[in-house]
C-alpha cells in the first residue's frame, strides 16, 4: 500500500524535497529569498512575512495534506460569494462534490470530481476545487484505457489556482485583505487549529 503524507509530514519536509516531489513555481522575488534546507513550513512562514502571500499560498497549497488542500481550496471559495448571495448550482455542485471526497476519499468520489470538474470546464474557482480532488491519485483516463495517474503535483496547482480564483476572479470587495484571509485559514489547518471535516 502506498505511503499517505500524514498533514505534518510534507510542512516538515525540507523545501527542497517538497519542490521535488510536488514541483511548483514561484515569482523571481520569492526564489531569491528561499534557503532549499529550510522547512516547507518555515519557508511558508518567510515568505508570509515579507508579504510574497501568493507564493506562501502556492508552497502551503503543495505542503499540506491533498484532502486539507482540497478542503482549503473549497472553503476559500465559498467565503467568496458576498453575504446574502451563493454559487451557482454548477459551483455548488462542485463544491460540495470536493466536500465529499475530503471527507471520505474514495474512488467514485474522485471520479465523480474529476467528471464536475471538467463539466465546469475548469472555469471557476469551485470546478478546481473540484478538479483539485478528481487529480488526486487514481487515473485520469477513462476506465477502459490503461491508467494515466496524475502528476503528483496536480492538486496542489489546481488548489493554488482555485484560491487564486476565488481572490481575483470574484466579487470580493478586498482582494488584498481576502487573500490574507485565505493564507491565514490555510495556516490554521497546517497548524491543526481547525480540521478539514
Amino acid at each position: 500500500m502506498e505511503k499517505v503524507p500524514t498533514n505534518n509530514t510534507l510542512l516538515l519536509t525540507p523545501f527542497k524535497s517538497l519542490n521535488e516531489q510536488r514541483p511548483l513555481e514561484l515569482g523571481d522575488d520569492a526564489k531569491l529569498l528561499i534557503d532549499d534546507g529550510n522547512a516547507a513550513i518555515e519557508v511558508i512562514d518567510m515568505l508570509a512575512n515579507e508579504s510574497l502571500i501568493s507564493d506562501a499560498i502556492k508552497v502551503l497549497a503543495h505542503a499540506l495534506s491533498k484532502p486539507r488542500a482540497v478542503w482549503w481550496a473549497s472553503q476559500v471559495t465559498r467565503a467568496s460569494f458576498p453575504e446574502s448571495t451563493s454559487p451557482s448550482q454548477q459551483d455548488e455542485t462542485a463544491l460540495k462534490t470536493a466536500e465529499d471526497w475530503v471527507r471520505k476519499q474514495d474512488e467514485d468520489l474522485r471520479v465523480t470530481a474529476m467528471k464536475v470538474a471538467d463539466d465546469g470546464q475548469y472555469k471557476s474557482a469551485a470546478s478546481l476545487a473540484a478538479a483539485a480532488a478528481g487529480w488526486s491519485g487514481g487515473s485520469m483516463g477513462s476506465p477502459e484505457f490503461d491508467p494515466v495517474p496524475p502528476p503528483e503535483n496536480l492538486t496542489s496547482i489546481a488548489v493554488g489556482s482555485s484560491i487564486a480564483l476565488s481572490v481575483y476572479d470574484s466579487n470580493v470587495e478586498d482582494p488584498k485583505e481576502f487573500l490574507a484571509k485565505a493564507f491565514k485559514l490555510g495556516r490554521a489547518l497546517a497548524d491543526n487549529e481547525i480540521e478539514a471535516l
